[in-house]
C-alpha cells in the first residue's frame, strides 16, 4: 500500500522546516509568497492531500458523516439512509448522501472528495462495477473511519455489516422445492459483487443437494432496470426447457417479469412461481401478491451506525475487518 505524503516529506524535498510547510499550507502571513508557492507546487507534485479528519479531531469540529450508496431509488438504500439520518441527528451529526449510480469512476471521485473535505466517517455500499477497493483504502490511510454495509470490497480491511446471502438463497430454493417447483432459475447480478456471488453459490449448491438437474442462472452485470425483467423472461420462455419458478434478486426485475407474464398469458403461480429478494413496500399490493425474502434494514442501519460512532469516538480510530451478519426473513404470499 502506498504511504501517504506528509508535510515532513515536503519539507525534506524543498529543504525547509516542517513547521514552515504547515504554515505555508494554511496561508500563514509569516511565510513569504515565494515560499508558499514553492510549498504548494511541491505538495501538488508529490500528491499531498491534507488530512482534514485529523485537523477536525484536534479542533473537535467533526459533525458530518457520509453515506455512499449505489442508487437511492432502491428501497433498501432509501430506507437505510432514512434510518441513519435519524440516528445521526440524535447524536448531533449531519449526514451527506452520495449516489454512485453504479459507477466505479464516480465512486472514486466521491471518495476523493470526502478525503479533501471535513468528514468524520463513511458508511458505504459499493457500485455493481467496483472490482477493487484501492480508493476506499485511501480513506483508511487518512484515518477516516469506514464501515461497509450490504455490498463491500473484499480487499479492504474494514468492518462489514451484511446479510447472509448464501443462506438466504439456500432457504429460497428449498422453499420453492417444497412448494412443488423443480425447475428453478435464478436471476441475479454481477457475481464479482459479494451479494450476488454468494446468492448464486447458495442457489447452485442447493440445486446439487436436492438433485435438481435444471440449472439456469442469468447474471446481469449492470444496474437493474424493469426492461431487463421483460427481456429476460422473453429469453427464458423461448427456450425448449422452461423454468417453473424464478428466484429473482431485485423487485425491479420482478416488475418487468410481471408485466411480460401478463402480456404472454403466463399464470402466476400456476405456470411460473416467483420469489424475489426485496424490501419494496408494494409487493403485497400487486396481483398476485409477491412472496419475498426481506433484508433486515433496521438491523443493518443501527449496527453500521453503532460501529462507525465507536470508531469516530475512539482515540485509535482503527479499521478491523470484522463482519456482522444478519438473516433474511421469508414472507409467503400468492406468487409461490
Amino acid at each position: 500500500m502506498k504511504t501517504k505524503v506528509t508535510i515532513k516529506d515536503i519539507a525534506k524535498e524543498i529543504q525547509v522546516h516542517h513547521t514552515t510547510v504547515s504554515r505555508a499550507l494554511r496561508g500563514d502571513s509569516r511565510i513569504s509568497e515565494s515560499t508558499k508557492q514553492q510549498v504548494l507546487d511541491c505538495a501538488q507534485k508529490m500528491g499531498y492531500e491534507p488530512n482534514q479528519n485529523a485537523l477536525n479531531l484536534r479542533n473537535r469540529t467533526i459533525n458530518t458523516i457520509a453515506i455512499i450508496i449505489p442508487n437511492i431509488s432502491h428501497e433498501i438504500f432509501a430506507r437505510f439512509v432514512s434510518l441513519i439520518t435519524d440516528l445521526a441527528s440524535k447524536e448531533g451529526f449531519t449526514v451527506s448522501i452520495f449516489q454512485t449510480k453504479e459507477s466505479y469512476e464516480l465512486e472514486q471521485e466521491i471518495v476523493q472528495t470526502l478525503i479533501r473535505n471535513r468528514v468524520g466517517g463513511v458508511i458505504a455500499s459499493i457500485s455493481i462495477n467496483t472490482k477493487k477497493g484501492t480508493h476506499f483504502n485511501r480513506l483508511i490511510d487518512y484515518g477516516i473511519p469506514l464501515v461497509f454495509f450490504d455490498r463491500y470490497c473484499k480487499d479492504v480491511n474494514a468492518p462489514k455489516v451484511e446479510v447472509n446471502n448464501y443462506g438466504g438463497a439456500v432457504r429460497a430454493v428449498n422453499y420453492l422445492r417444497n412448494r412443488g417447483f423443480s425447475k428453478i432459475a435464478h436471476i441475479t447480478g454481477n457475481p464479482d459483487i459479494n451479494v450476488f456471488g454468494e446468492r448464486n453459490k447458495g442457489y447452485e449448491d442447493t440445486l446439487s443437494a436436492l438433485n435438481l438437474s435444471f440449472h439456469r442462472s442469468l447474471q446481469l452485470k449492470k444496474e437493474f432496470e424493469e426492461k431487463d425483467g421483460v427481456s429476460l423472461l422473453q429469453q427464458l420462455w423461448e427456450e425448449d426447457e422452461k423454468p417453473d419458478a424464478l428466484l429473482i434478486d431485485s423487485f425491479i426485475i420482478t416488475a418487468g417479469i410481471l408485466k411480460e407474464c401478463k402480456r404472454l398469458g403466463i399464470r402466476i403461480p400456476q405456470d411460473l412461481g416467483l420469489l424475489s429478494i426485496s424490501n419494496e413496500r408494494f409487493c403485497d399490493l400487486v396481483e398476485p401478491t409477491q412472496s419475498v425474502l426481506v433484508q433486515p434494514i433496521k438491523d443493518l442501519a443501527e449496527t453500521s451506525f453503532q460501529i462507525l460512532m465507536a470508531k469516530i469516538k475512539s482515540e485509535e480510530n482503527t479499521n478491523k475487518a470484522n463482519s456482522i451478519v444478519f438473516d433474511f426473513s421469508l414472507i409467503e404470499r400468492d406468487s409461490s
